[in-house]
């Protein structure tokens, strides 16, 4: 076989290798986390202010991994729940913190790490969230805080690793709603209608 017949083979083998290598896998479709199913909570103020104060930083800050960014998902609980039904007055619900961070995890050494599995990250993520009520000489206030950590295995798919990243939001955000529904009767009630 002459050499550019096998410089072509050679080729062409690399290539179909390398398009092997380039198959992205199969993604996972979420679901939108939602309240809408929620009873909204009807507040007696003109004007409902939902503010984004939470800055990332992208060195330190994973949001961008999840399927939703966790700050868009405390937004949507507003948007969601809170309802203006007054004629005065202005409620603003600020997101102080939606912070995701990947710390990895100290893995077995020697014949160990042949032999076991080790939890190679912990993904811990904090949602904190102020709602601010103003009415005329009226006022109130609550903060509201969530916080979940969940580690995975070493060998964590890139799907299962996402599905990982969406419970723990969902759950996190399961928590900050519940602590909303208890904090909003008892700290800002008298504006509930």
């Amino acid at each position: 076989m002459p050499f550019s017949h096998l410089i072509r083979l050679s080729l062409l083998a690399v290539s179909i290798g390398l398009a092997a290598c380039n198959t992205p896998p199969d993604r996972h479709d979420f679901p939108d986390i939602t309240f809408q199913h929620l009873a909204p909570f009807k507040l007696d103020v003109a004007h409902i202010e939902i503010v984004q104060a939470y800055r990332p930083d992208p060195a330190n800050d994973i949001a961008d991994q999840f399927p939703e960014p966790p700050a868009k998902v405390a937004a949507q609980w507003a948007a969601d729940r809170l309802q203006a039904v007054g004629t005065q007055g202005q409620a603003t619900y600020t997101i102080t913190l939606a912070k995701t961070t990947d710390t990895p995890l100290k893995r077995s050494q020697g014949m160990a790490a042949v032999t076991h599995k080790d939890q190679s990250d912990r993904y811990d993520l904090a949602i904190t969230v102020n709602l601010e009520i103003q009415k005329l000489d009226k006022s109130g206030a609550l903060t509201a805080q969530a916080a979940r950590s969940q580690t995975v295995a070493e060998d964590v798919t890139l799907n299962q690793r996402e599905a990982v990243l969406f419970n723990l939001l969902d759950a996190t955000m399961r928590d900050l709603n519940k602590q909303l529904e208890t904090l909003i009767p008892q700290y800002v009630g008298g504006f509930l209608r």
